[in-house]
């Protein structure tokens, strides 16, 4: 499995050297800025990398900064010259350090920085800064996270036709994240981001459903019964106070009648001819001896009473406690429905619709729950539903003239999630012929741009367990796009943290607006136990140390520098899956020729990025494909058995199916996923692969 066991440290951290040519082979001029190499673009899909003793760059240098550009300088006529606002950017930290600009050291854990940046440009009505100031105001890092504000900040990016503010905001819809859920504003949104303008086109997505459901109510409750335990707590608290008093009055008399009789000792010592008086104290001595004894079990019954109360207090404040994580806890996300077969659609002025071929009786409907809480029960139309253990289910629905489906879900905490939608016959169908061909001929003329790949496969880990099929897979896959898709592929072999911070940086300076890039990454993959942040890790990773690990957060901020249209990364490896899942269009290959065409060109205009996983956020198998591991081969085999022109969804789920299947084979659990990657710059679009004729 690409999923290591820990090992001792090793006190020698592996340093490699690395010096790569020029893309054309040619060195004009070196001129010794760093101490490091640009590396040019490899077509060789055997190609290894040439070590040297010449010592690198920091790799902290190719990660994304927010960066104030200077002023430029600027004259209006012959006699007035003036310095205009500066102006912000994503770019790298060494990209920001050659234009002169300003930033503030790489910080994960701390957005404040970012936000002085951006947010006087966002007051100044810049759509791009305040969409960036949404998202920081959304992740929260640095400062407590504030829905409401992003959705500000979204509304007035998203009303400029800023599409990623669209995107983002179609997502507080779809989550109810600062204003109601509601599904139809949200898919309404990403229509709207993705540029589908036309009635007859229609935008298809991945149904992600949480429901609150009686969480303000049950918050309300909570609220009530804790000022309520409080009142308790206060009240016992002041009945100890009072009971320790009287004991200690009692304590005290006690202490009086110990010394007093001490005294009647003395003088019964002192006057023993003194018959009568030695009577009278020793029917003193046995009257206080009685009311010690009477004190003294006053004193015990005071102490259980107060050891009771005592007792009782404790219990209050744990359930006060416990009361105050409750509510602390209705944050936790409740249960969620996700349908992604069939395609559901939605044109304007209607609810989610499932389009039907004519004839058809049935539908097999394949969807997933989600409930972190726990599953009580599900069901749809009534119908109770089983579930495996990742929550997916599977059912054939009979099928009529119009159908209307309600799935409900509802979890352990009784918090529920409902999601409906009609199945209606086809509009403007068609059945003839294959699809992938239909499609590919739908292409023709649709301008898609140039395709690049960059393939990373590592097998030696000096302090993990080495793989056995992941240079393979990567060999492979870049053979395939290169001579099928006509990639201009780069192939990474036993890449350490630098090799693939710097061969990412190339690609940034090289790739344009109107490209394409895919990013393959086979290889050891870990998540962090506490802050559930998933990592690539280089051959150079250390155990126990994530200093040379690559965070997949790492990984979308630099899609946030690169100036391609479509980016997928596609990564088979552990926890690969944890950087997001949202809302995804698809192709509603039921559209005729004509506004299939028109589909395709909307989404090639359209930005966007998609990742695909080999297995969500469980491990995932190193073997099981014979030379490759179970998720490249069912990859390898999608891209070799279709023709024309493919989506990356379409390619899922050919891929999902396999692994699912072959895992299974061998005792093994694991599905893919694919979704959007969130805060990159996703539009709306599609990753379009076009195959050789």
């Amino acid at each position: 499995m690409r999923d290591p066991d820990k090992k001792t440290r090793k006190d020698i951290v592996r340093v490699g050297m690395s010096l790569r040519s020029f893309r054309r082979g040619i060195i004009a001029l070196t001129i010794v800025l760093t101490a490091g190499c640009t590396m040019g673009l490899d077509k060789s899909n055997d190609a290894t990398q040439e070590e040297t003793n010449i010592s690198k760059a920091s790799p902290e240098k190719f990660l994304p900064v927010d960066c104030l550009l200077p002023s430029q300088v600027r004259k209006l006529g012959a006699q007035m010259t003036y310095m205009a606002a500066r102006r912000a950017i994503k770019t790298t930290a060494q990209d920001c350090e050659i234009r002169g600009g300003e930033y503030v050291a790489y910080d994960r854990a701390d957005y404040r920085t970012s936000l002085k940046i951006w947010l006087e440009q966002a007051k100044q009505g810049n759509a791009e800064a305040q969409a960036y100031v949404g998202e920081i105001y959304e992740k929260g890092l640095g400062l407590p996270a504030d829905y409401k504000t992003a959705f500000v900040w979204y509304s007035r990016a998203a009303e400029q036709n800023y599409s990623r503010a669209q995107i983002n905001l179609g997502y507080l819809y779809e989550k109810g994240l600062g204003v109601p859920r509601d599904m139809l504003k949200a898919l309404n949104w990403y229509r709207r981001a993705s540029g589908i303008e036309d009635d007859h086109l229609d935008y298809s997505s991945n149904i992600e459903i949480k429901a609150t459901t009686l969480a303000q109510e049950q918050t309300e409750v909570l609220k009530q019964e804790i000022q309520r335990r409080a009142q308790q707590v206060k009240n016992l608290s002041a009945s100890v106070t009072g009971i320790q008093k009287q004991l200690l009055q009692r304590e005290s008399t006690l202490s009086n009648a110990q010394q007093q009789l001490v005294k009647l000792k003395t003088e019964m010592t002192q006057d023993r001819e003194n018959a009568a008086r030695l009577k009278k104290l020793n029917a003193d001595y046995t009257v206080q001896t009685k009311r010690i004894a009477k004190a003294q079990a006053a004193v015990i019954t005071l102490q259980a009473r107060v050891l009771q109360v005592q007792t009782q207090a404790t219990r209050q404040t744990d359930n006060l406690t416990t009361q105050r994580q409750m509510l602390a806890m209705q944050d936790v996300a409740g249960p969620s429905i996700e349908v992604f077969d069939p395609v559901i659609v939605l044109t304007r002025g209607s609810g989610p619709v499932v389009r039907i071929p004519p004839g058809n009786t049935t539908r097999s409907i394949t969807g997933k729950i989600t409930a972190p809480a726990g599953l009580k029960q599900a069901s749809m139309n009534d119908v109770p539903l089983s579930v495996d253990r990742e929550g997916v289910f599977q059912i054939d629905m009979p099928v009529g003239e119009k159908t209307r489906v309600a799935i409900l879900a509802t979890d352990k905490r009784e918090r529920t999630a409902r999601f409906s939608f009609s199945m209606e016959p086809a509009h403007h169908a068609t059945t003839s012929g294959n699809q992938t061909a239909r499609i590919g001929v739908a292409s023709k003329g649709v301008e898609f741009g140039r395709y690049f790949a960059l393939v990373i496969g590592n097998n030696n880990y000096p302090q993990f367990p080495s793989l056995a099929t992941a240079v393979n897979d990567a060999k492979r896959v870049s053979s395939v796009l290169q001579s099928d898709y006509h990639f201009e592929t780069r192939l990474l072999i036993n890449a350490d943290r630098y090799t693939i911070l710097s061969a990412l940086n190339d690609l940034r300076e090289q790739l344009t607006e109107a490209d394409n890039l895919l990013i393959y990454y086979a290889g050891h993959g870990e998540r962090d136990p506490e802050t559930l942040q998933g990592y690539w890790l280089p051959v150079d990773a250390e155990q126990e140390n994530t200093a040379n690990w690559i965070a997949n957060s790492t990984i979308s901020d630099l899609l946030n520098t690169l100036k391609a249209r479509h980016v997928l990364v596609v990564a088979d490896s552990c926890y690969s899956g944890s950087m997001t899942r949202s809302s995804v269009a698809r192709i509603d290959t039921k559209l005729d020729d004509e506004h299939l065409k028109r589909w395709l060109k909307v989404m090639a205009k359209t930005p966007s990025r998609t990742v695909l996983t080999s297995g969500g956020v469980s491990p995932v198998l190193d073997n099981g494909g014979g030379e490759h591991s179970v998720f490249a081969k069912a990859f390898l085999q999608e891209l070799k058995k279709d023709t024309g022109v493919i989506d990356a969804y379409k390619i899922f789920l050919g891929v999902s199916g396999q692994v699912k299947t072959n895992a299974a084979s061998v005792g093994f659990f694991q599905r893919p996923t694919y979704a959007p990657i969130r805060h990159t710059g996703h539009s709306g679009g599609e990753f379009i692969f076009i195959k050789n004729s």
